[in-house]
């Protein structure tokens, strides 16, 4: 009697396990099909309307900063076409590409975001995660005061190509050519020393881990 007492206990708690295995998998299965709905909304969101991506993800700040940059660009192709100075092709040029640059990339971001936030996710929910996050945490624009700075200086010359002065057509006619030069030059010295300052964070924190590994 014993030992049958003690089969039919053992045989209950196989089935408590077997039952909680299931419903581990069962909950892991949701997560993933939520996970994959909710970066297919990002991707399509982002396509249909640049910044939309973001602010579904809760980028509001770097979703914002999207729409904020087409409508600026739209304002500046508007005011060049409505005020018949002297065309300024490298500046118009500049102007046509921003708008296609600054699509793809919105979506390519907005994926990349949305696989973040699904890494981080996934690590909050106790599920073990042995790799470390090969993408950068979006979140840490959302804090930095480059978006008032923006919103600031973009509303600015947006008011200037409502307004038309003529003090603004004469220096764009006369200087137009040398501020795009200026531009150009700056954006790449910035994006030269954006990567320089990447490539030295990732050898300084692969050097303390060699000595760890060397120890």
């Amino acid at each position: 009697m014993h030992s049958v007492k003690h089969t039919g206990g053992s045989d209950k708690e196989a089935a408590k396990g077997h039952r909680m295995r299931n419903k581990k998998k069962t909950v892991v299965r949701s997560r993933r099909l939520f996970s994959r709905k909710r970066k297919f909304m990002a991707g399509l969101l982002a396509a249909v309307c640049p910044g939309l991506g973001h602010i579904y993800l809760g980028l509001y700040r770097k979703g914002i900063a999207f729409i904020f940059t087409l409508l600026l660009d739209a304002s500046a192709l508007l005011y060049f076409s409505s005020i018949g100075m002297q065309i300024n092709v490298p500046l118009l040029i500049l102007l046509a590409l921003v708008i296609p640059v600054t699509y793809f990339y919105n979506v390519y971001d907005v994926l990349q975001s949305a696989d973040y936030v699904i890494l981080h996710r996934v690590r909050n929910s106790g599920q073990e995660v042995r790799e470390a996050s090969p993408y950068r945490n979006p979140f840490t624009v959302e804090r930095s005061s480059f978006f008032g700075i923006m919103l600031i200086a973009g509303g600015a010359l947006m008011f200037l190509f409502y307004q038309k002065p003529r003090w603004l057509k004469i220096y764009l006619e006369d200087y137009g050519k040398v501020v795009v030069a200026a531009l150009l030059v700056a954006a790449g010295l910035w994006a030269g020393c954006r990567e320089i300052w990447i490539l030295r964070k990732q050898r300084g924190s692969q050097n303390p881990d060699r000595e760890k590994s060397g120890h």
